[in-house]
């Protein structure tokens, strides 16, 4: 029995739709039932509970020979802090595992994630990085790229500014690089992790077959929109101002000051970091990003004001 965390997000139902395919048994540590539902066309084993309640985690873990955890935060909310749940969470987790004797643990984490505290997301996905390394159970760390599929919050966004407007604003020089793999390929290297003996004890990074930039990923989706566009580069320390209100006044800007610290660090690792470590390679992002085209000029101006409809992204 293999338990995952964070099952009904963007990369957690794919991957158990990609372990129940291969046939996994899989438990599902579902944090809001009504959320289940996406998980019904696999046949998985459904359980309530919460990265923040060591009981519920303790009877998931039961009888569990392995753990995908995927559950983090990429923005703050109330008391669900990048400490609380990335980190603490986190540690919740490994206690649970190694009380239920569980014989591997896969973390999921992100190109970058590193020791600096001012860039709190990535420090605080380092800090948790450093408990699993720590943790008696063997452990395997795979750190991915951004990542793009029907659902995902980076190319959606983007996309509806296009959508809005021929003048998008890019923040900074929109030479920061990405490596983005699609959220399939990801579902398929954690899949792999898991059935793979010499990935135990390992910290891999993958990413997509190329290296795109800010504006790179920008001209793609336009493409794919059939836009013309016009970059508009503005300085981060400009663009703070507003994205500060843009936060105190919207459920989900389409940018928040965290995201902003992380816009000119790059994330890429080698271009053949997937076909090292799991076999195969990985789908380009030109071509695959149709789904994009679902954004309606509606759907943009809502996603512009911080309110993301739930057929675009449910979860």
């Amino acid at each position: 029995m293999i338990l995952v965390t964070g099952p009904t997000g963007f990369v957690g139902r794919r991957v158990v739709e990609a372990l129940t395919s291969g046939g996994h048994p899989v438990r599902a540590l579902v944090h809001t039932p009504s959320h289940a539902s996406v998980l019904s066309p696999f046949d998985a084993e459904i359980v309530e509970g919460d990265i923040l309640d060591p009981q519920s985690l303790a009877r998931a873990c039961e009888g569990v020979e392995a753990v995908i955890h995927l559950v983090a935060v990429v923005r703050e909310r109330g008391s669900l802090t990048f400490g609380r749940v990335n980190y603490d969470g986190t540690r919740n987790l490994l206690e649970a595992v190694a009380s239920a004797n569980v014989r591997r643990i896969i973390y999921v984490s992100v190109i970058g994630a590193g020791p600096d505290p001012a860039v709190p997301y990535l420090h605080s996905r380092w800090m948790a990085e450093q408990e699993v390394e720590r943790s008696p159970v063997p452990h395997t760390i795979v750190r991915f790229s951004v990542g793009f599929g029907e659902g995902d919050e980076f190319f959606n966004v983007l996309a509806a500014q296009v959508k809005l407007s021929p003048l998008v604003p890019v923040a900074g020089d929109g030479k920061t690089r990405f490596q983005p793999i699609a959220v399939e390929d990801v579902a398929r290297c954690l899949v792999g992790a898991y059935e793979k003996e010499d990935t135990a004890g390992r910290t891999i990074e993958a990413g997509g077959p190329a290296y795109l930039t800010y504006d790179d990923i920008l001209d793609l989706i336009a493409e794919t929109l059939g836009a013309k566009i016009v970059k508009v580069h503005v300085p981060v320390s400009l663009m703070k101002p507003a994205v500060t209100v843009m936060e105190a006044v919207t459920p989900r800007p389409p940018v928040t000051r965290q995201q902003l610290k992380m816009l000119n660090l790059d994330s890429t690792t080698e271009l053949d970091s997937v076909q090292k470590a799991f076999g195969f390679s990985p789908r380009p992002v030109s071509g695959n990003i149709g789904y994009v085209s679902g954004i309606g000029l509606r759907d943009a101006f809502s996603m512009n004001l911080g309110f993301m409809p739930a057929r675009i992204r449910d979860h």
